[in-house]
């Protein structure tokens, strides 16, 4: 589609008899079993560690549905006795040859591994190499020139992840294999455990009370958080980027942390994004363990679709080997493999019981389109972050001006958007604070209040947070002069630059009411402009984000923003200062 947006799967059996429920009893040791099909309603880890998944008796339950899988797959990629050998070419010759890679997401490839070997013992010329990668190091590896031969990541949104720039040819949407909705894990044994909630906009949003992982390398809290995004305004407001940056930054590096930390102590662990495939693979591998339960959200979900992708390079007999594969992935023992797996089906239909629970009735949402997801992520990694921000504060006599809300000057709503930024940003964010006017300090326009420092760094009996509230409290008495904008611009900008540190997010927020009126001459504004662009330094870049009120220029502002790669706002009452300043915090670019 030409904005970007996913269309329907497409199914490698779409011409094929639907797969209904699966034949003979249910496992009930296992609570990965097949149930009866729910019909929808349209609306990266590494491998998965071994430990926490295979105890004894766990490893001899799986056996019943990682054995057919695997058998099938391996004859799927052999293409099902219509050609010798998963490589390049169909002769002999394709035993000398190189492999046919295919970079599996674990949870499919995972039946490869233990299949492999005796498959090379059976036949010499079985000369495929099938691995388990997660999508996020597929892409990566794509990007650095080691592309597989077929790939198939675990959700067609990593395509997003590919640089056009750095592979030759077009990665596009494939054919689905199988599908897994993501859902919310939880149990009655943690402390904001549910047993339902409405969207996943709302929870992420408004009630918290969940954990993520990282979305750049999980795929079920990466489309969690895409839904999430799904008809929700572009700029995100105070009390949602509160919560959002502290949900990213405790965000697990992975599901198999979050799995791990449940299993270790439940009670201390809250709810987390899963596919509903994950629940009751772990359910199932571990039977002692108090089992997780899925919950749909009632609005809808987006779904794991594991496309088969091929490589734009691939040509002639290594393209005709690879597509037997993908034809013989749509037959029906495999789809039945699959569903035994505790997968869907490409369109949605079937899935696994789990914890005594019939799967549940699948509303897909509409997904974003890949502008949107890209938006999304980069606006997460934002969030996630650390930043060194060196606040420059207006201070000149205006300041004391009444603003629209009665009873408040611009200056104590200033003081207002401050204090929540100290309240909201990361303990290990580094922060310092100046004030301009006229003629503050040794015949300076500006004033340094604090030094950039982390803001769990010791200052006093205290953190260098609560000095940082301190002097933001007390400081009526610094507001006086006129308003030397330009020059201080310039003063912080130098510092900033000079003290850049590359492990940080480097920015300046600027907060003013008014245009630059320096008595004592200064900078000009094409003066000022001339000046940043030839420090420049892509090595070292520091964004001027500025915020401005009462009779501030736009226009001007807007120039000394765009000159850094920073952002520029305007602000009229006390609501928008502190949506803007949530803006500002957001709008970070490293």
């Amino acid at each position: 589609m030409s904005d970007g947006r996913p269309g329907r799967r497409h199914d490698l059996w779409d011409e094929d008899d639907d797969l209904g429920t699966t034949s003979g009893p249910a496992d009930t040791s296992a609570a990965a079993g097949s149930s009866a099909a729910a019909t929808p309603t349209k609306g990266g880890e590494p491998a998965p560690s071994r430990h926490s998944r295979r105890r004894d008796e766990a490893a001899s339950k799986r056996k019943r549905w990682l054995l057919p899988i695997a058998a099938l797959l391996v004859l799927a990629l052999c293409g099902g006795g219509g050609f010798a050998a998963f490589g390049r070419g169909g002769d002999d010759s394709a035993c000398g040859g190189d492999a046919l890679t295919v970079a599996a997401t674990p949870e499919i490839a995972d039946a490869l591994e233990d299949a492999l070997d005796k498959v090379r013992e059976q036949d010499e010329c079985a000369n495929f190499d099938v691995s388990a990668t997660s999508a996020a190091d597929a892409a990566q590896g794509i990007n650095d020139g080691t592309a597989p031969d077929v790939w198939i990541p675990d959700s067609s949104t990593w395509i997003d992840a590919v640089d056009p720039g750095k592979s030759t040819g077009q990665w596009l949407e494939g054919q689905s294999i199988a599908s897994s909705p993501v859902v919310l894990a939880t149990s009655d044994e943690q402390k904001d455990n549910r047993t339902g909630f409405t969207s996943w906009s709302s929870l992420l949003n408004q009630d918290g009370g969940l954990r993520m992982a990282n979305p750049d390398s999980d795929t079920a809290s990466r489309l969690a958080f895409h839904a999430s995004r799904i008809g929700q305004p572009g700029r995100i407001g105070l009390d949602t980027g509160k919560r959002l940056i502290f949900m990213s930054r405790f965000a697990a590096p992975s599901i198999d942390k979050l799995l791990d930390d449940y299993a270790a102590d439940p009670s201390k662990t809250q709810p987390f994004p899963a596919s509903e495939q994950q629940i009751a693979a772990w359910n199932a591998d571990n039977g002692d363990a108090s089992p997780l339960r899925a919950v749909m959200p009632k609005k809808g979900t987006l779904t794991l679709d594991y496309p088969w992708i091929t490589n734009p390079e691939l040509a002639g007999d290594e393209l005709k080997t690879a597509d037997r594969a993908r034809t013989e992935l749509g037959s029906l023992e495999v789809r039945e493999a699959l569903t035994e797996a505790g997968f869907r089906d490409s369109n949605g239909q079937g899935g696994p019981e789990i914890d005594g629970a019939t799967p549940p009735r699948l509303t897909e949402l509409e997904p974003l389109d890949r502008n949107e997801r890209i938006s999304a992520v980069e606006q997460w990694d934002v969030m996630r972050t650390d930043m060194r921000m060196l606040a420059l504060v207006d201070a000149s006599g205006s300041m004391k001006w009444d603003s629209p809300t009665p009873g408040e000057t611009r200056w104590d709503v200033t003081k207002g958007a401050l204090t929540q930024g100290a309240d909201m940003l990361p303990a290990g964010s580094q922060v310092g604070a100046w004030v301009f006017s006229s003629d503050r300090s040794k015949g300076k326009d500006y004033e340094e209040l604090a030094p950039v420092k982390r803001l769990d760094a010791a200052a006093g009996s205290g953190s260098h947070r609560d000095r940082l509230k301190r002097i933001v409290e007390g400081s009526d008495k610094l507001v006086e002069g006129d308003t030397a904008l330009y020059d201080s611009i310039w003063a912080a900008h130098q510092q900033m630059v000079k003290d850049y540190d590359d492990d940080y997010v480097n920015s300046i927020v600027v907060f003013t009411d008014g245009e630059n009126d320096d008595p004592n001459g200064g900078l000009s504004l094409n003066q000022l402009l001339s000046k940043l662009d030839k420090s420049y330094d892509p090595k070292r870049p520091v964004r001027v984000i500025t915020i401005g009120m009462g009779e501030a220029n736009p226009t001007a502002l807007q120039k000394i923003a765009d000159e850094t790669g920073g952002t520029s706002y305007i602000a009229e009452t006390p609501d928008d200062i502190e949506r803007v300043f949530v803006q500002a915090l957001l709008a970070r670019r490293g």
